[in-house]
């Protein structure tokens, strides 16, 4: 798939979420937080989806290679399956917290600054090495 249809559902998918967003904050619907988080959660079955493809196409493949065309390693898709079920367990536990339920505002950011913090280790990675994303 091209980059603008990718960009266009992300684009579309935000924009829902942001006005299920207004209006819960606004307070004319009274919906559970988990419902206002389906778009982002659909989201990230479809980014978890392709990943999950590309690793078994990649793992599949006859090639020996450790590389395969877009020009990834194993590892690094491992990484970014490995960041978006960090943001996953975040935006649960956040729902969670804003449901009333008592969770340390220290626990629930746990797997936000690890995903955040593998996030910068990946892009300076990118940035110093000359095949980028190796």
């Amino acid at each position: 798939m091209s980059v603008v249809p990718k960009s266009l559902f992300t684009w579309l998918i935000l924009l829902v979420f942001v006005i299920f967003l207004a209006i819960r904050i606004d307070g004319k619907v009274d919906w559970n937080w988990f419902i206002i988080f389906i778009p982002l959660w659909v989201l990230d079955a479809a980014i978890i989806i392709q990943l999950v493809v590309n690793i078994i196409i990649h793992l599949m493949s006859s090639i020996a290679s450790t590389v395969d065309r877009n020009d990834m390693t194993k590892k690094r898709k491992f990484g970014l399956l490995s960041c978006c079920l960090l943001k996953i367990v975040f935006q649960v536990l956040l729902c969670l917290r804003l449901e009333s339920f008592d969770i340390s505002m220290y626990y629930l950011f746990i797997p936000f600054w690890i995903f955040i913090t593998m996030g910068i280790f990946d892009n300076f990675k990118v940035l110093i090495s000359r095949h980028p994303y190796r």
